[in-house]
């Protein structure tokens, strides 16, 4: 492979914060960086490329290729592998935990289909408590593939051994609109082996993977070291390491993450902190810059969707069920940007990231946890989205362990509205699966599965499958809408 061409400032990693406790990105600018993210040396000027040990080409005495870390063997310092997330069109946070005490180093490339193309960065990081790493890369080019990896590098500067190859793609750019597939799942149960995860990380063509919620089965946990020991049960398994080396995540939590049913009005604050903390900790993601304990975002791919991220647990308070207050299953502030949010997209798809499903499924299980509990806001938003002639909308969501795709609700509200639910990946089936039929439900069933949304945003269509954990497709079916 010839040399590679010395890199510019613009290729630079920008780096918003790489150490601290419950690391996470976007919490503002923090001292010694520039306002366009690159890095300021002590009297305030900008650090180019060369100035903090960057460059394009081969490191002297390097014995192995820089630019082909396939060469370089994979280190045991990595227990809960990498992950990124949070993609957007020119930027991405990239995660590991690194166990080792070796000085560590991150690489991202451009690729060109196999070829490590371009290198756009590479920079010394230094990991924050736990041994958590969170790092958003900047200068990315809207929908273009990349690769990366962490190197352990010695005191003479030598990588000598890595973690494991990761993927992503980088969101589409305002006014571009190419199809998409974004794969999905929820409810991966420690102790229970989340086969489908394999599967989906077999694949290459997932621009992203949506993690719907019980993503870490966190029960009886109260401190912050059990905590970390429950994530790490199920994240260090090889099939969530697999999945998500393999493509970008999304992510929202439900109630496992912090304890089973928990109720946000009565739970234990320091112990509803610290679940917060290490769900942050253990996830790619990019904290709100004013609000970072806020979980719900938007994030947009092109002209072809945009995701609404939904916390459907935290900012819930049961209490107004029965006081007479108007329900509050989404806090007024979420519920409105929701709103605004939906009306303002100029997306084609809009994907509504939901834990807990809004369809109406006719029995009473799950209902009290349910949006059907919080009736007011529930018809509130339905009727929003069909008052103001909405298009596009697609609910999905999991929890309920088993997938089903059909109509929100039988009839009134909802009645025009989509819902599919994802998972479970790795959970013993609920068996009121078998009563959804059609002509409401063209799908349901209780196999450990995920799920894939396929978008084509010129014909409007998207196709919806559910995939086993043996790769076998379940269920497929097109829908325009």
């Amino acid at each position: 492979m010839a040399p590679m061409a010395k890199q510019t400032r613009r290729h630079f990693l920008r780096i918003t914060a790489i150490s601290g406790a419950g690391l996470v990105l976007g919490c503002g600018r923090p001292a010694g960086v520039s306002a366009d993210g690159g890095l300021l040396d002590e009297d305030g000027g900008l650090i180019n490329a060369d100035d903090a040990g960057v460059d394009g080409g081969v490191d002297a005495g390097q014995p192995l290729p820089p630019d082909e870390p396939e060469l370089i063997s994979e280190a045991f310092n990595f227990p809960l592998g990498i992950a990124s997330g949070d993609l957007e069109p020119t930027r991405g946070v990239v995660w590991t935990r690194y166990d080792g005490t070796a000085a560590l180093r991150l690489r991202v490339w451009r690729m060109e289909l196999a070829v490590y193309a371009e290198r756009v960065a590479d920079v010394l990081v230094t990991p924050g408590d736990g041994g958590f790493v969170h790092l958003d890369v900047a200068g990315l080019m809207p929908g273009v593939r990349y690769r990366y990896a962490f190197f352990e590098e010695n005191a003479a500067g030598t990588l000598t051994a890595r973690s494991a190859l990761g993927r992503f793609r980088a969101a589409l750019a305002p006014g571009q609109k190419e199809p998409l597939v974004f794969g999905a799942c929820s409810c991966t149960q420690q102790g229970t082996t989340p086969t489908p995860l394999r599967r989906a990380g077999e694949r290459e063509d997932l621009d992203a993977f949506m993690l719907l919620g019980d993503t870490s089965y966190n029960d009886g946990a109260d401190t912050l070291a059990e905590y970390r020991t429950k994530w790490a049960s199920n994240l260090g398994s090889p099939e969530y390491r697999q999945l998500r080396a393999a493509t970008s995540v999304l992510a929202t939590w439900d109630d496992h993450e912090v304890a089973n049913d928990f109720n946000p009005e009565t739970i234990d604050a320091g112990k509803f902190a610290i679940a917060r903390a290490t769900y942050f900790e253990a996830l790619p993601l990019r904290r709100h810059d004013t609000e970072p304990d806020r979980l719900w975002k938007s994030m947009r791919w092109g002209d072809t969707a945009e995701i609404f991220v939904l916390d459907s647990r935290g900012e819930r308070k049961p209490s107004t069920r029965f006081n007479g207050q108007p329900h509050q299953y989404l806090s007024p502030a979420q519920f409105d940007w929701l709103k605004t949010g939906l009306k303002a997209s100029t997306a084609v798809f809009k994907i509504v990231m939901n834990s807990v499903p809004i369809t109406n499924f006719g029995f009473s299980a799950f209902t009290g946890d349910s949006w059907l509990s919080y009736s007011q806001q529930r018809t509130a938003i339905l009727q929003w989205v069909e008052d103001e002639r909405i298009e596009g909308v697609l609910w999905v969501s999991g929890d309920h362990h088993f997938a089903s795709v059909g109509q929100v609700s039988a009839f009134g509200a909802g009645s025009q509205a989509l819902e599919i639910l994802a998972g479970p990946g790795g959970q013993s089936a609920n068996p009121v699966w078998g009563l959804l039929r059609p002509p409401r439900w063209d799908y349901a069933t209780g196999t450990n599965n995920y799920a894939t949304i396929a978008l084509d945003p010129m014909t409007r269509v998207a196709r919806l499958a559910f995939h086993d954990g043996a790769g076998m497709e379940l269920f497929a079916k097109d829908y325009t809408l």
